[in-house]
C-alpha cells in the first residue's frame, strides 16, 4: 500500500546553542539569551530566554532515558538544525513539507528589553531564511516580528518577504503598556500582511502569559491556572481584538492562523461568540459586529497535533481551516509515527476533507510548490 503523503502545518526549530550568544553577546552581555548550566542550584542544561529559565531536559527531551529514546531524541536535534537530515526525517514520517516555526525565540519574545527583541528576530529570521534555502519547497519558515515598535515591525516585514518566509508570528497579545492591537496605529502592518497575502500566526508562548515550563519553586502552585490561561491567550485575542476589535472588518482579507491551540475548544467558543454577538453584546451596549460570526471564523485557520476530538470541531466549523501538525521536535510531536497518528485522528472523515486537514490546506494558505505529482486522496 502507497502512504499518503501529509503537510505539517506546525513545526519547530531548536535554536543551535550559540545562535544568539555568538551574534549577540557582546551587545548584551548577562542579559543574551543562551543556554546556561544551572538555574536554582539544579545543575542540569537550561535555556535563559532574556527573562525566564527552562530546564531544556523538560521541555525537548521527555523523560525517557532508554537507549531507543535518546537515539531518537539525537535524530531530532540534529534534524533541528541540519537540513539535509530533516528532509531525511521528512522522508521517513512520510511527510512532504513542514511549515517551521521557532522554538527559544517563542519564549524570548516576552523579554522585558524590546531592542533586544527585535535583534534575536533579526538574527533568527536570517538563521531559518539561509536553513530553508536547503530545500526551499519542503522546508517553508516562519518569521519572528516584535511589535513593541511598528516602524521596526513593518521594515522587518518588508525584509523577511524578500527572504521568502511564508508567514510571520508576532506577539500574541500586546503587551499591557502597549496599544491594544484593536488601535489603528497598527494598521499599517495588517494592510501590509493582507496585500502580501501572507499569514499572521498567534502561537502559543509568545504573549503576557508566562509559559508553566518556566515556574519554579513556589510559583509551580499556580501551574494549573496558567496551562489554562495560555491555552485561552491565542482564543481570546483573536476575540477581543481581531474580530470585536475591529481589525478584520477593516481588513476583510487578512488571513489568521491559530498555532498550538488544538481545535476541540472551538464549537464551545464559537457558540460564545455568538452568544456575546446576539445577547451579552447588546445587552451591555456594545457596538454590533458587521457580519455573522462564521463570516469571520472563514478568516481563521487552526493547527491540530493529536486532538482526539478533531470531529466535533469541523461539526460546527468545517474542514477547510483545520491543519494537523506534527509540533517537530518536541517532546510531544508525532515523529517517526505521523503516519498512523494523522490516519487514526482522522479516521472518521472522509477521503476528501482528511486530505484537506493533512495535505491541501496547509499546502493552500503557505503557497506550497513543488507538490508530489501524485498524492492519493485514498490510499487503496
Amino acid at each position: 500500500m502507497e502512504r499518503n503523503w501529509i503537510i505539517s502545518s506546525d513545526s519547530h526549530l531548536l535554536e543551535p546553542e550559540d545562535l544568539f550568544e555568538k551574534a549577540l553577546i557582546k551587545k548584551y552581555g548577562d542579559a543574551t539569551p543562551r543556554y546556561v548550566n544551572e538555574h536554582l542550584g539544579n545543575k542540569v542544561k537550561h535555556y535563559f530566554t532574556g527573562l525566564e529559565y527552562i530546564c531544556v531536559d523538560e521541555i525537548v527531551e521527555g523523560d525517557d532515558s532508554s537507549a531507543e529514546s535518546q537515539q531518537l531524541q539525537n535524530e531530532l536535534l540534529e534534524a533541528s538544525w541540519d537540513s539535509a537530515k530533516r528532509v531525511a526525517c521528512l522522508d521517513k514520517d512520510g511527510v512532504w513539507a513542514e511549515v517551521l516555526n521557532s522554538t527559544w525565540m517563542l519564549y524570548t519574545m516576552r523579554a522585558k528589553d524590546d531592542k533586544l527583541v527585535q535583534d534575536c528576530c533579526e538574527v533568527y529570521n536570517d538563521w531559518t531564511h539561509e536553513l530553508v534555502s536547503y530545500d526551499t519547497n519542503r522546508l517553508k519558515a516562519t518569521a519572528m516580528i516584535h511589535m513593541a515598535d511598528l516602524d521596526w515591525a513593518l521594515k522587518e516585514l518588508e525584509r523577511v518577504a524578500k527572504l521568502g518566509h511564508c508567514g510571520v508570528l508576532i506577539n500574541c497579545d500586546a503587551r499591557p503598556e502597549w496599544a491594544p492591537y484593536r488601535d489603528p496605529k497598527y494598521d499599517p502592518f495588517w494592510a501590509r500582511l493582507e496585500e502580501m497575502g501572507m499569514p499572521l500566526m498567534l502561537h502559543i508562548i509568545t504573549g503576557n502569559v508566562q509559559d508553566p515550563f518556566t515556574l519554579y519553586g513556589k510559583d509551580r502552585e499556580d501551574i494549573v491556572r496558567l496551562t489554562l490561561d495560555i491555552f485561552a491567550e491565542g482564543p481570546v485575542t483573536l476575540a477581543n481584538e481581531f474580530m470585536f476589535g475591529g481589525i478584520m472588518d477593516r481588513f476583510p482579507n487578512l488571513k489568521l492562523v491559530l498555532g498550538e491551540y488544538e481545535v476541540s475548544w472551538l464549537p464551545n467558543f464559537i457558540w460564545r461568540m455568538n452568544q456575546f454577538k446576539e445577547q451579552l453584546g447588546p445587552a451591555m451596549g456594545f457596538a454590533p459586529l458587521k457580519h455573522d460570526i462564521d463570516w469571520y471564523f472563514d478568516r481563521v485557520w487552526h493547527g491540530f497535533v493529536d486532538d482526539p476530538l478533531v470531529k466535533i470541531a469541523v461539526d460546527v466549523l468545517g474542514s477547510s481551516k483545520i491543519m494537523w501538525g506534527s509540533d517537530f521536535p518536541h517532546a510531544r510531536c508525532t515523529y517517526p509515527n505521523s503516519q498512523k497518528i494523522v490516519e487514526n485522528v482522522l479516521s472518521d472523515f472522509g477521503a476528501e476533507a482528511k486530505a484537506d486537514m493533512s495535505f491541501y490546506n496547509a499546502a493552500r494558505l503557505y503557497n506550497i510548490d513543488g507538490l508530489p505529482a501524485q498524492r492519493l486522496i485514498a490510499a487503496e
